[in-house]
Order: structure tokens, then sequence, then C-alpha cells
């Protein structure tokens, strides 16, 4: 595949890029990530995955715009609300920029269809509110090895960890073990939000992405980055792969079939 003149007139910032140029932008627009979610992690992911080249995003989501949602989830606009999520965000991305093509699930993912729909991801984005979901796309990217990224946001606050599977680093499990139920009252609705930290953090899922496709940097793996915007401090806390891991240990079994995913109907961040 060789770059258009277009292509290289609208990818030249990266290209020019050592740890990018032309092999590099080739390779972006020959991948495919799927972000789960398209609130405010997604919206910041997704709009920056589209900008740099990527060149198939699958975009999961099964909620509508609320007017609630705008002051964190950039994607949608106040003539979007009661609009499905897919629908909004699928025209600003189109609009954005035409060589990605945008695949839509206007849907939920659960245990029953998320390995059908993660099955062909060069790389997943987790961008729910939820630890449900985010269990579950753990346990089906461990099974499927596919490396992915996870993050969660709350008042001024975000973490973020990636896992590659292939490498047999630490996963969401090993940290949070088996809990399959958040307390809501430490959900954004109920503890509040400020609306550039999701957004910050969904710029840090999608460096992660491309770091990962690119083969470049140092990725977010056997550790988790914390982030207080409020403070301006990043911290690292460092996570050991847990040999006795429900999902990645060395007696894993596969769990997505088995496991009991309560309050998959939460909404995405």
């Amino acid at each position: 595949m060789d770059l258009t003149k277009d292509q290289i007139e609208r990818y030249s910032r990266q290209i020019v890029l050592k740890e990018v140029g032309g092999i590099g932008q080739k390779k972006l627009l020959s991948s495919k990530i799927t972000v789960i979610g398209l609130g405010a992690l997604g919206s910041s992911t997704a709009i920056y995955l589209t900008a740099a080249g990527v060149g198939a995003l699958q975009i999961i989501d099964f909620d509508t715009i609320e007017i609630s949602n705008l002051h964190r989830q950039i994607l949608h606009f106040t003539e979007d609300i009661n609009r499905k999520k897919t629908t909004s965000a699928t025209e600003k991305l189109n609009s954005l920029n035409p060589d990605c093509k945008i695949e839509v699930v206007n849907d939920r993912i659960t245990p029953k269809n998320s390995k059908k729909l993660l099955k062909n991801s060069d790389f997943v984005i987790e961008g729910s509110d939820n630890i449900p979901t985010k269990m579950l796309i753990n346990d089906t990217c461990v099974s499927l090895r596919i490396p992915f990224t996870i993050a969660g946001v709350l008042r001024f606050h975000g973490q973020i960890m990636t896992v590659v599977p292939e490498n047999k680093t630490s996963c969401y499990r090993c940290v949070f073990g088996d809990s399959t139920e958040g307390d809501s009252s430490m959900s954004c609705s109920q503890a509040g939000v400020i609306g550039f930290v999701p957004g910050v953090l969904g710029c840090l899922e999608a460096n992660e992405a491309l770091k990962y496709l690119l083969g470049i940097g140092e990725l977010l793996t056997n550790k988790i980055m914390y982030v207080d915007l409020l403070r301006n401090s990043f911290d690292f806390i460092e996570v050991h792969r847990n040999d006795n891991c429900m999902a990645c240990g060395d007696n894993a079994r596969d769990l997505v079939e088995s496991t009991n995913y309560g309050g998959l109907d939460a909404c995405n961040e």
C-alpha cells in the first residue's frame, strides 16, 4: 500500500517523526482498533485515533445522548440530544477523516457477543464507567490474546493501565480480583467528574494504542498510572502479575461464558 499525495500531506506532522515515518503510517492505516463506549473516555480516544489515520475503528455503544453528557463527551453536541451515540459519533468521525472506516455496533457488549465483536481487533480500548464491563473486556481480551488499555475517572482523578496478554503482563483481575460489583456512590453521576479528566485519560488510551501498533516507546504495562489533575500529579503504581489470577494466571480458565457480570446495563463513561 502506497500513501497518496493527500495522505502524505494529511499525516505529514506524524510521518516526519522518526518513530512513525511512512512505514508507521501505513501500519496505522492497515490496523483495526475497537473502542468500547462513546462517552467521555471514548470521545477523545475516537477523535484522536481517527485523526491519526487508523484504518478501521469499531465503535460499540448502546446508549443515547443526554444533556448531562455534554460537558465531557465531546463527540456529541446539543442538537444530538436523544440520538444514538453511535450515530452522532459516526457523523463526526467520518467528517474528520474519510480514511478511517467506522464500523458501528449499536448494541451492549455482553458475554454472549464479546468474543465475536473483539476477535479481529489489533487493539481494544475500554471506555465504560462500570466494573462489570471492565472485567468482561479484560477476560475477553486475555482469552483472545488481544492487547488492550483500560481507564477509569472520577472527580479530578483518573487511572489507566495497559495489558498485553501475549507478553503475560499483569491484567485487570491481577489488581481487582473477582470483583464484579462496583459501589454506586462512586459513579460519576453520584460523585461528579470535571470534564477534562476523561479527556486526558482518553488521549492517554489512544496514545497507548498507537505506541503498541507502531512498536515504539514504553507501554503502561505492569503498572497503573494514577492522575490527579487537581494537584497536577502523575504517579505510577507497580503491579505484579498474579500467578494464580483467574484470567491470566498459570492455571487460568476462560471466564467469559462462566462468569456472572452483574450491572452490564450501566451507561458508558
